[in-house]
């Protein structure tokens, strides 16, 4: 009781006290999904074919883009992330894919995996975020473009627009290395966006493309919806484009919130008018 008074007494502390309890019980329930992940079988996903002028979502963040021959991945993953368990099967080996350019759109280890990066070919284009350049020079990549914020690379193949995401990518939130990017990317007639994680922005208002790889998952609980976006509010910034399809990524592959993707896939049909192209992990959609 007096314990209790002195609390009281004492905004600053009362607030402390909430914000502690509050991530021990997110922290609770989230390892408790995690662990009991384990004693269930990875899901085998689909393993359709890359064609030129294509889409191949490997899960999570990771897309493989053909565009025109030349081959782009998107935040490579094709792991376990500690032990967040990965819940399906990637549905390529990427270390045996020729990869012309990597794109990573901030730090954090769902994103910018060390193991993942480390089996890839190193001869690549590899376009980051500011503050990445050293980890990626040691780990062996030899052609490193650095993007910020309305910055571009072009070369004969592609042309790359890099855009601010509403995300702090900092890994482990240590650091003045904030940033993270979405991206644009073209070539010839085609064009993609790329949002790589984001809460609600209107940041993208009025891009025009093609087809859009946008986020719908880790948005519970509420106080995530500060750096990612909910299924409707990935709707809402789509619609704001001047783009004809959605495909939804970023769920389906780790837990690392207290939403499932039953209940993001269910949200998804709910507000599909047509525009929303739901694929399943190791599936691959013509441009």
């Amino acid at each position: 009781m007096e314990i209790d008074r002195e609390v009281k007494k004492s905004p600053k502390l009362f607030l402390v006290l909430s914000k502690f309890w509050f991530n021990l019980k997110f922290l609770i329930i989230l390892h408790n999904r995690n662990f009991l992940s384990y004693f269930k079988i990875t899901a085998d996903p689909l393993r359709e074919p890359i064609y030129e002028n294509s889409v191949h979502w490997l899960g999570h963040a990771t897309a493989i883009i053909n565009l025109y021959g030349k081959i782009i991945v998107t935040d490579p993953v094709v792991g376990s992330l500690g032990y967040f368990k990965r819940l399906v099967k990637p549905s390529l080996d990427l270390s045996k894919i020729k990869i012309d350019y990597i794109l990573l759109s901030h730090g954090h280890m769902d994103h910018m995996d060390f193991a993942s990066l480390y089996k890839l070919n190193k001869d690549c284009y590899i376009i980051a975020p500011k503050g990445y350049r050293r980890i990626l020079k040691a780990l062996g990549f030899k052609n490193i473009i650095i993007l910020n914020d309305h910055e571009e690379y072009k070369d004969e193949h592609v042309h790359i627009s890099a855009l601010t995401a509403n995300h702090d990518g900092r890994r482990y939130y240590l650091g003045k290395n904030y940033h993270s990017n979405s991206y644009i990317i073209e070539s010839k007639d085609k064009k993609i966006f790329f949002a790589g994680d984001t809460a609600y922005t209107e940041e993208f208002k009025d891009i025009a493309c093609n087809l859009c790889l946008m986020p719908v998952g880790c948005y519970k609980p509420q106080s995530f919806e500060k750096m990612h976006c909910t299924p409707e509010q990935s709707f809402k910034m789509f619609k704001m484009m001047k783009s004809y399809r959605m495909v939804p990524i970023h769920y389906k592959t780790f837990i690392l919130s207290h939403e499932n993707s039953d209940e993001t896939l269910s949200i998804l049909k709910k507000i599909n008018d047509g525009s929303i192209e739901i694929i399943d992990i190791g599936q691959t959609i013509g441009l």
